[in-house]
């Protein structure tokens, strides 16, 4: 896939952030092209953490609200037509 189409559908002037680029290049060119799921643990002092878990093979990668909010943002625009990106159902 070429490297445009993960950019493509989100904030022109501002690049995808390497650690979400690194999650998109895993979910959507890898041999495991799926939607990762998005878990979300809380401590009782109210600190939550998330991180998206690839079905396919397991691998996870810890994010913060912003990276979320920015995968949130480039499956809206380019999830389905790739059928690749974040779900949280």
């Amino acid at each position: 896939m070429p490297r445009d189409r993960l950019e493509a559908g989100v904030n022109p002037d501002a690049p995808l952030s390497p650690s979400v680029r690194a999650i998109i290049t895993h979910l959507c060119e890898g041999e495991c092209h799926t939607f990762g799921n998005v878990l979300e643990w809380c401590e009782t002092r109210g600190d939550c953490q998330q991180a998206v878990v690839c079905p396919g093979c397991a691998t996870h990668f810890l994010v913060d609200d912003d990276e979320l909010a920015e995968l949130g943002r480039w499956t809206d625009a380019q999830g389905m037509a790739l059928v690749c990106g974040v779900r949280w159902e």
